[in-house]
């Protein structure tokens, strides 16, 4: 398929910050083969597309996503018996083909909302895996999916029982290791601490539960079979630990030391904020995210560690990522847009870092900042098309007209919003 977009509004999602105006992008097959200043003749065979008036922009990138649930409120996030019986239902071939479709679905209403890009960082039963494929063999549509197979922690961690697989052995930790690699995913997922849902002291979120021998089993096994690290963290004690065994991205965040900024800039690592499932379940009232008053506490506290965690790492160079935790009470998986204006809201960074940040930015931490993110003779064709301009109001990505993911083209992507969790976000987030 030939594309040419003319007369483009084009932030490119490069260092070059301000818009280009009327620019015309050529895609062939799956490529993007020049990018050019006005209009020139169509390439031979080339179908245009005026967006006269209109925005064009790299597909967005969520760094930090789960595809099993659509954001609506669940007790089975608490555990107990509803817990059991989904779980049950995963050990069946009529529940796990229908929880499949979940995520499917879910993947889809991603990249209906502009995001050609997903990490997925924890599903249960390589449910990720089996749709990341479905996506590559051109057998339904989807974002590009980068995917980490079940979460991994000691015993007592984090989604333990649940979404993670754990042990307390190291060496039993690297067979986890080979046996997510021999199902082919494309990174490892572990979980130092726990979150705001299992956290046994008021105003601590991010109790350390593995030791630093865990997490270097895990750390070192992964990357010498060639995969990164990317570990739910929520303490500052739990990202020294991360520094110290080897993670290469620490989801979630908190507060930092200065010898930890060192240890970022020497091991490379980065900070995924998530800021998309934390305010709801700070300001939100319990009766709505079917939580408790001990969780909102924690998360307020998470909500504040996060971003001061993260305006120093902005400070000090440390690159700083974002993702949305979708699957969370409240945060479906077409809102990564919450994210990037949170983002320039609470750390203070222009609407244009924030975008360039949703983009190439994403794509470089996750490891494709070579073939996506940004607008480049030689990228992947990931783009996205608004009626308004985002640097001037990020909520312009709120609604995307066009998403166009490796080339493929949705003309006109129907995102099946929740409308009333829409209401109660608007109010807050």
């Amino acid at each position: 398929m030939k594309v040419v977009f003319t007369h483009a509004n084009l932030f490119d999602g490069t260092e070059h910050t301000e818009l280009r105006k009327d620019v015309s992008v050529y895609v062939d097959g799956e490529k993007i083969v020049s990018v050019e200043p006005g209009s020139k003749p169509l390439h031979s065979g080339s179908r245009e597309i005026d967006l006269t008036g209109k925005y064009l922009m790299p597909g967005l990138v969520n760094l930090h996503a789960h595809l099993f649930g659509d954001g609506t409120p669940s007790e089975i996030l608490g555990g107990g018996e509803s817990q059991k019986k989904f779980l049950d239902s995963l050990k069946t071939q009529a529940g796990m083909d229908a929880f499949v479709a979940t995520v499917r679905k879910n993947t889809q209403q991603a990249l209906y909302s502009g995001v050609t890009t997903v990490r997925g960082v924890g599903d249960f039963c390589y449910s990720d895996v089996r749709v990341r494929d479905e996506i590559n063999s051109g057998k339904t549509a989807g974002p590009r999916l980068l995917v980490a197979g079940p979460a991994i922690t000691c015993k007592g961690g984090h989604g333990d029982g649940f979404f993670s697989v754990s042990s307390d052995d190291p060496e039993e930790l690297k067979k986890i290791v080979r046996e997510h690699v021999d199902h082919h995913v494309d990174l490892i997922k572990i979980c130092v601490t726990g979150g705001v849902m299992d956290a046994k002291k008021r105003g601590e979120p991010g109790e350390v539960k593995m030791t630093l021998a865990q997490v270097k089993a895990v750390c070192d096994m992964a990357h010498s079979l060639g995969l990164k690290v990317a570990s739910h963290t929520e303490s500052t004690p739990g990202i020294e630990m991360d520094l110290q065994g080897g993670v290469d991205t620490v989801e979630h965040g908190s507060s930092l030391t200065p010898e930890m900024i060192d240890l970022f800039r020497k091991n490379g690592s980065s900070i995924t904020l998530t800021l998309s499932p934390a305010i709801p379940l700070a300001k939100l009232p319990v009766s709505i995210t079917k939580l408790n008053e001990f969780c909102v506490y924690n998360s307020d506290v998470l909500v504040k560690k996060m971003v001061e965690g993260s305006k120093q790492a902005l400070a000090a160079g440390i690159p700083v990522g974002l993702g949305t935790d979708c699957s969370c009470p409240l945060d479906p998986p077409y809102n990564m847009w919450r994210e990037v204006r949170g983002f320039a809201k609470y750390c203070g960074v222009s609407n244009a870092f924030a975008l360039q940040t949703a983009t190439l930015g994403d794509a470089k931490i996750a490891g494709v900042g070579d073939i996506t993110g940004s607008v480049e003779p030689g990228k992947e064709a990931d783009l996205i098309v608004t009626e308004k301009n985002p640097l001037e109001d990020l909520t312009a990505l709120r609604d995307v007209t066009m998403v166009m993911a490796r080339g493929s083209l949705i003309e006109h992507p129907a995102v099946q919003k929740n409308k009333k969790m829409e209401e109660l976000l608007d109010t807050i987030f």
